[in-house]
C-alpha cells in the first residue's frame, strides 16, 4: 500500500485567504510529495475570498476538497471535526498559515511504514530533547502525524472537553505518552512554523466572535494556563511534573517566569493563575506562591530573566538574559548564540 493510500491532509482555516494560497501552493508545487493525496480544506465559516482560493485549486486538483461549516465553531472545534472525519491510517492537520519544507519527506515515509503511532515533523521546541521538550512541540498542531487507529471514543471526548483549553489534540498526544506508543521524530523539520496573526496583524484566540458577547473565560484565555488544564491528561505524576518544570523554550509552570508570561494577554483574570497553580506538586505550590509575593514586590523592581530559542533551520541556540526594572524597562543583559547541530 502507497503512502498516498495510508495517509490523508486536513487544512483548517478562517479568513486567512492569502496565507492558506501559500500553503496550497506549496502543497501542490511540482517537487511536493503529498500533491496526490487525499487532502480537504475545512473553511470555518469564512467570509473573505477563501472559497474563491481553494476552486483555483480545485479547477487542477482533484483530489483536493472543500467544505464550509454553517457556523464558525472557532478554530479549536474545527480541529477536532478533522480528527472525526479521518478515516484512512494516518491524519495529518495542517493550519493555513505555516510554510512546509521537503527536503526531509523520506524519513516520514519510513517512519509510517515502520509503523509509528506518531510522526513528529516540527523541530523548532528540539522535541528529541526529552519528554517535556516533545509534548511542548506536541501542542503545536501540524507538527505531528497521527496513526488514527489510536483514536477511540475516549480520546474524543477527552478532544471536546480541551476544546476550551486551546489543545484537543493533546488528548492523543496524551494517550500515545501515557500508552508508551512509538513516537518518531523527523531530523529535519515538515512545517517551519510561522505568525499566529490574521490577516489584519491581529493575534486573537477568538476570531470572528463578537467581543462584548464572548465567555469571559474564553476571552481571557492564555495559552499557558489552556496548557496547564492540559497536562492533567498526563497520567503518570512524575511525567507530569517533569513536564512542568522543564520547558525550555518558552517556560517552567513552576518557575517566576510565567507569572510574566500570563500577564501578556489584554484580557487578564485570576483564572489563568488558577489554572497553572492547580496543576503543581505541593511543593511546586509553595514555590508558586513565593514567587507571586516576589513578583508583585522585589521583582516590580528588578528581575533577571533567562531565555532560550532554538533556530530549527540552523541549528542554532540562542540564550538570552534579561534585565527588568520596575516593570516596564527591559534591557538585554547579553546573549550567546550556540551551535547545536547534533548535539538533539
Amino acid at each position: 500500500m502507497s503512502i498516498s493510500e495510508k495517509l490523508e491532509i486536513f487544512i483548517i482555516t478562517f479568513n486567512r485567504a492569502k496565507k492558506l494560497q501559500n500553503v496550497l501552493s506549496q502543497i501542490f508545487m511540482e517537487n511536493s510529495p503529498v500533491k496526490n493525496f487525499d487532502i480537504t480544506v475545512i473553511d470555518n465559516n469564512s467570509t473573505d475570498f477563501t472559497e474563491d482560493v481553494v476552486s483555483k485549486f480545485q479547477a487542477l486538483n482533484s483530489n483536493l476538497k472543500y467544505e464550509k461549516n454553517k457556523y464558525n465553531i472557532g478554530g479549536n472545534a474545527n480541529i477536532v471535526k478533522a480528527f472525526y472525519k479521518a478515516n484512512k491510517d494516518y491524519v495529518w492537520i495542517l493550519a493555513d498559515n505555516d510554510d512546509l519544507c521537503w527536503d526531509g519527506w523520506e524519513q516520514v515515509e519510513q517512519f509510517i511504514k515502520e509503523d509509528s503511532d506518531a510522526v513528529v515533523v516540527a523541530t523548532y521546541e528540539c522535541p528529541k530533547y526529552d519528554i517535556a521538550q516533545l509534548y511542548d512541540q506536541m501542542t503545536f498542531l501540524p507538527g505531528v502525524i497521527y496513526k488514527t487507529n489510536n483514536i477511540d471514543d475516549t480520546v474524543m471526548g477527552n478532544m471536546e472537553f480541551n476544546i476550551s483549553n486551546m489543545f484537543p489534540h493533546l488528548a492523543l498526544a496524551s494517550k500515545l505518552i501515557n500508552e508508551n506508543k512509538k513516537i518518531s521524530i523527523v531530523d529535519n523539520a515538515i512545517v517551519l512554523v510561522r505568525d499566529n496573526c490574521d490577516e489584519n496583524g491581529k493575534y486573537v484566540y477568538t476570531r470572528g466572535y463578537k467581543s462584548d458577547d464572548v465567555h469571559p473565560l474564553q476571552k481571557g484565555m492564555n495559552w499557558i494556563s489552556g496548557y496547564a488544564n492540559s497536562l492533567y491528561l498526563i497520567k503518570d505524576k512524575k511525567i507530569r511534573n517533569y513536564i512542568i518544570s522543564h520547558n525550555r523554550y518558552c517556560t517552567e509552570l513552576n518557575s517566576a517566569k510565567v507569572l510574566f508570561w500570563l500577564k501578556k494577554e489584554p484580557e487578564q483574570n485570576l483564572y489563568n493563575y488558577l489554572c497553572v497553580f492547580a496543576v503543581l506538586s505541593f511543593c511546586d505550590k509553595l514555590r508558586f506562591i513565593l514567587s507571586l509575593i516576589f513578583y508583585y514586590s522585589l521583582y516590580r523592581i528588578i528581575y533577571i530573566s533567562k531565555r532560550e530559542r532554538f533556530n530549527d533551520i540552523n541549528k542554532i541556540l540562542s540564550v538570552q538574559f534579561d534585565l527588568r526594572l520596575f516593570s516596564f524597562i527591559k534591557i538585554k543583559i547579553f546573549k550567546i548564540n550556540k551551535n547545536i547541530e547534533g548535539v538533539y
